[in-house]
């Protein structure tokens, strides 16, 4: 995998240090900004009791868990559980680990979770399904839970567990992967540089033929088939825009409700927040995929009605598996978010590589990394609440191979 990285403000130098937040004081435990207003009110708690020592990630022998199941392999050898209701699954997986490195388990998240869940210290959520049930038994059991989770009505349905998290001494992490994810960092790290912003346009190009597993497909079918647009200064729809992205040059991308979009209204425009020059930032999120044709052929479509024709036929999983079969084109990505206030400012930061489920994974990783060594506020919490914008994405950058150099990026 190739990732790059490049933030520059548009009024600034290129050789410029963005400047940190007043009185903040750098630390991968907090992020700078706003974020830390709701974490700071809140007393640390320990991530580990020592009853409760698994790390459990369901859904761990998909494209997805198998990612982070090998990350967190590397680093609590003999403490990670692969889980899921195909039990033969995560046998085949285990046998590719050493003996004692990681354990599998059957786990049905419909079912009870007492059993499989009774030594846990962290789950990590790689499926859409029964979220908030899952959720909601880690948070009040007191074990850490982390979640991939795409949907903004599934996001926002485990926030709403944030008094019982409070409450039992537990920690929630979502908003965790490429987009959502990264794209939250990396808007964060763009109001931090533009307090005075007041729009945030987040625009991501996902190669069709990457590592898209069977539920990520699924979710991309039924998102095609919502037809909202963002509305301009004079109420018209605004259905696509223009945009540089690292490694593919001006593309086209279409207007999609990625659930960053929703989060991040909230999250980068806490109430009566000092900081924020600019209250009632709009967020709006964009897709492109890599084949330009492909791009233009699926938008279009969907202009026609045809994916929302197929939701209400039933036809979504007919067509999940015929792309599967049908996939072609790359497994790069790139991500540009691009924060601007009424004067005309920009700051853009971006991000470009190859493997999507490799990126999610990784991130997945390095936030469970997070709650398991340190002491972390109890509550629910979208990932650019929790960590440090710009040493997270550090981290997790130098964590995938190939890493090139951060300024490499256009």
């Amino acid at each position: 995998m190739t990732s790059a990285m490049a933030g520059t403000p548009t009024n600034a130098p290129a050789n410029t240090t963005p400047n940190a937040t007043p009185g903040a004081t750098p630390s991968v435990g907090a992020s700078a900004g706003p974020g830390p207003a709701r974490t700071a009110a809140r007393g640390l708690i320990q991530a580990t009791r020592r009853d409760h020592q698994k790390i459990v990630v369901v859904g761990g022998y998909g494209a997805l868990g198998r990612v982070v199941s090998s990350r967190l392999a590397r680093w609590y050898p003999g403490r990670v559980v692969i889980a899921g209701r195909n039990l033969a699954g995560a046998t085949a997986l285990a046998r590719d680990f050493a003996p004692g490195v990681v354990e599998p388990r059957l786990l049905d998240v419909d079912g009870d979770l007492g059993p499989a869940l009774a030594d846990a210290a962290a789950v990590i959520s790689c499926v859409e399904r029964a979220n908030v049930r899952l959720a909601q038994h880690c948070l009040s059991s007191g074990v850490h839970y982390v979640d991939v989770a795409a949907t903004a009505a599934v996001l926002d349905a485990v926030e709403l567990l944030d008094p019982l998290a409070v409450q039992r001494g537990s920690t929630a992490v979502l908003s965790v992967g490429l987009a959502p994810g990264l794209t939250n960092l990396l808007a964060r790290r763009c109001v931090n540089q533009l307090p005075s912003a007041n729009a945030v346009d987040i625009a991501v190009l996902l190669g069709l033929g990457g590592d898209h597993g069977p539920d990520a497909v699924r979710w991309t079918l039924a998102h095609l088939g919502r037809r909202e647009h963002p509305i301009d200064a004079d109420g018209r729809p605004v259905r696509r825009r223009r945009v540089d992205l690292p490694g593919f040059g001006r593309r086209t991308v279409h207007s999609f409700a990625f659930s960053d979009q929703f989060s991040l209204r909230r999250t980068l425009n806490p109430p009566k927040n000092p900081s924020r020059d600019s209250p009632n930032l709009s967020v709006r999120t964009w897709l492109c995929f890599d084949s330009a044709p492909a791009t233009a052929a699926l938008f279009a479509a969907r202009a026609a009605g045809l994916f929302d024709l197929s939701a209400r036929l039933g036809a979504n999983e007919a067509l999940a598996r015929a792309t599967h079969w049908l996939a072609f084109g790359t497994d790069h990505y790139a991500i540009r978010v691009t924060a601007s206030d009424p004067a005309g400012s920009l700051v853009s930061h971006a991000i470009a590589g190859r493997g999507e489920s490799v990126a999610t994974g990784t991130v997945a990783a390095h936030v469970t990394r997070f709650l398991l060594d340190r002491s972390v506020p109890a509550g629910v919490f979208h990932i650019d609440e929790l960590v440090d914008a710009e040493q997270f994405v550090a981290a997790v950058l130098a964590d995938l191979p190939d890493q090139q150099d951060p300024t490499a990026a256009s």
